[in-house]
């Protein structure tokens, strides 16, 4: 199958749908916490949201897609003057070769961050590609499925105040989820108070579902250590089943600590890259769940590898975000037990709330659990709309 063109577009369309256009104006506690001109929200600091689509053919006329965050219209540059020349006139089949041929290439200023999530979207075409090719879904490729479908937490809760967190936390229980995360507020910019509103946020979910339900929160990189110490005293009552990137993703020794001072599990790494990142990770001993984002860890040839490690090493997979690519992955590995899904909130009235679509025949959770398409590769088309305008 050899590869005849490598087509990159990007789209004005956040990957993340409503989510990122409601996070960028709600108060969120941010890794720009610390100072006061950005802490009060995301949108202050954070770039235009948009998504890069590769697209690799086959002289068979194969056609293989996948798929990254493209915030800075960076992807495009990069697989056009770089990356699509040493793909073209190689054998797709050859998967596990490209992406260590692409890695190596990428060194001198890569090995994280847009140079892996181009990476990880042009590995994701391949196995789309692959899976066409063969006739197959992905999952069978990947040596599934090892179960029949997959429970999803419900991820959301935003800090909108206790009536509306309330009402969004009973309605998730109503429609079959099991467990459900949390956004907090605050972070060591806003003191005490901050303290005493994340757990108010955390209460206000807890009350509205029970002791039955799974609750976690997520304090995306925004917290230090004597903060977090402080703060896991206040949240060990309510029973959480994990506590998210808490710090900077490079902070591990934090994260290590924090570990020793609280009964909390620990998770983080969906702004990690590699599995040699992840195996920092591991030999630090930093978390008790390690959260991979196929869009940016390397796609899931290296997904693979990190569960891999996981595995040997007793730790839990719970892949950040949703997608067609993270159920296919989902189904064929033993160490993930659940994976994440964006709902829209029952209040959510933005002016996005009924945004396009990514993909046609995408599957959706139903009753809290959701299984793959059975289609050849990862079973869903690129809705050609995103482009538009």
């Amino acid at each position: 199958m050899k590869i005849t063109s490598v087509k990159t577009r990007h789209a004005n369309r956040s990957i993340w749908g409503h989510l990122a256009e409601r996070e960028k104006t709600l108060p969120l506690v941010t890794p720009l916490d610390i100072y006061p001109q950005f802490k009060e929200t995301r949108g202050s600091w954070f770039w235009d949201s948009g998504m890069a689509v590769v697209q690799i053919e086959t002289e068979e006329g194969i056609t293989g897609s996948g798929w990254c965050e493209d915030g800075c219209s960076a992807i495009p540059l990069i697989i056009e003057n770089h990356l699509g020349r040493l793909l073209v006139g190689q054998d797709a089949a050859e998967i596990e070769g490209l992406w260590d041929r692409l890695f190596r290439a990428t060194l001198p200023y890569g090995r994280k961050g847009v140079a892996l999530q181009a990476l990880s979207a042009i590995d994701l075409a391949l196995w789309d590609l692959a899976g066409k090719a063969a006739g197959k879904p992905v999952h069978e490729l990947l040596g599934g499925p090892v179960k029949p479908d997959i429970p999803v937490y419900a991820s959301a809760l935003h800090p909108v105040g206790a009536e509306k967190v309330q009402a969004e936390a009973k309605a998730y229980v109503e429609e079959g989820y099991q467990a459900m995360k949390m956004r907090f507020p605050y972070g060591p910019g806003h003191g005490i108070d901050g303290m005493r509103a994340n757990e108010e946020h955390v209460a206000n979910v807890r009350d509205a579902v029970g002791d039955d339900i799974e609750i976690m929160a997520d304090a995306y990189m925004g917290w230090n250590f004597l903060y977090a110490k402080k703060m896991v005293k206040r949240l060990e009552p309510y029973r959480l089943a994990w506590l998210e990137e808490a710090f900077l993703p490079d902070d591990l020794n934090s994260y290590a600590k924090l570990r020793q001072e609280t009964s909390i599990p620990i998770s983080g790494g969906e702004h990690e890259y590699t599995r040699f990142g992840f195996q920092q990770i591991i030999e630090k001993q930093a978390m008790d769940i390690i959260q991979p984002d196929l869009r940016r860890c390397g796609g899931l040839s290296e997904g693979r590898r990190i569960c891999s490690l996981a595995l040997a090493n007793g730790i839990t997979v719970i892949p950040h975000a949703y997608g067609p690519t993270h159920i296919h992955f989902a189904l064929a590995e033993t160490a993930i037990p659940m994976i994440e899904y964006f709902p829209l909130p029952c209040w959510d009235d933005l002016p996005d709330a009924e945004v396009e679509p990514i993909f046609h025949d995408e599957p959706q959770p139903q009753n809290g659990r959701v299984t793959a398409s059975v289609k050849p590769g990862l079973g869903v088309t690129v809705n050609e709309r995103i482009f538009a305008g």
